[in-house]
């Protein structure tokens, strides 16, 4: 017998068909800056009684938090297809990314986890474990703006548990995206540099900034790799459902790997214990 289990949907509980509309249209407005955007869709969910915290607008997406949770709507299309990359990826991501429960088919609103958001302070406190989990990321993965420089520091925060991740990894592509190559003769594939900021091609050095290469690719191209996001989760129609259980539907965590502490290791901390000496 199949195995039943209750789920919520968050969506369904707040935002009715009718407030759905109205954030599409204000989304989809041509002449309003994305700012303005976000003053009229916060308008829209006070005037319809709906309890949020503003958590802050980024590029192409509103931040709110609504019963302990991350709301993520869009402010325009590129917001649309970042929610939708992330409720791609953040299952195969765990435990290094935030957790996407929901997404709506067009990506104008998803549900992730709620995280407290680093300080700068926190940013270099935990340089090191930043730099392992984006060595881990990079061996399948390329991600823009959550790199080791101070400007991304917000992209970073902790879980309640303490444990660190990205709350926002919507600049991500898999390493056999074809447009991640260099232009050079021999075609490599680009890697990220020592503080994953810029890509450097392994044969012959050049270096990319990660913007220069995500302009290769089309939206086609974006929708065709994503896929139908309503493939990756339960699609519930009301606000609880009980459905039948899918592990494929749930959230994964992975451990990670254990790696072998080499005599280079050892160098490289004891370099960074003394880093008034002279190495050269």
């Amino acid at each position: 017998m199949d195995k039943i289990v209750k789920r919520r949907s968050l969506i369904n509980r707040y935002f009715t068909k009718d407030i759905y509309l109205e954030l599409l249209k204000i989304t989809m407005i041509p002449e309003c800056t994305n700012n303005e955007k976000g003053e009229l869709i916060r308008d829209l969910l006070k005037e319809n009684d709906i309890p949020f915290n503003s958590l802050g607008s980024g590029t192409n997406r509103l931040g709110l938090q609504i019963d302990g949770y991350a709301v993520k709507i869009a402010l325009d299309k590129d917001g649309m297809i970042d929610n939708c990359r992330e409720m791609k990826y953040s299952r195969a991501l765990q435990p290094y990314v935030v957790k996407v429960y929901e997404c709506v088919p067009n990506g104008l609103i998803a549900v992730t986890e709620y995280i407290n958001i680093f300080t700068l302070d926190d940013f270099h406190l935990h340089r090191k474990e930043i730099k392992e989990i984006l060595e881990d990321i990079s061996n399948y993965f390329l991600i823009g703006d959550v790199g080791f420089t101070s400007k991304n520091y917000l992209n970073w925060g902790f879980r309640r548990n303490g444990t660190v991740c990205i709350l926002d990894f919507a600049y991500i592509y898999s390493t056999r995206f074809n447009t991640f190559k260099c232009n050079c003769e021999d075609e490599s594939i680009l890697r990220y540099d020592s503080n994953f900021v810029n890509l450097v091609c392994p044969t012959c050095g050049k270096k990319y900034r990660f913007d220069e290469i995500r302009r290769r690719i089309t939206k086609k191209q974006q929708a065709d790799e994503i896929g139908d996001v309503r493939t990756m989760g339960y699609n519930l129609t009301e606000e609880e459902e009980e459905v039948e259980y899918n592990p494929e539907f749930e959230a994964q965590v992975k451990k990670k790997k254990e790696k072998k502490y080499t005599a280079w290791d050892k160098i490289k901390d004891y370099k960074e214990k003394y880093p008034e000496q002279d190495w050269d």
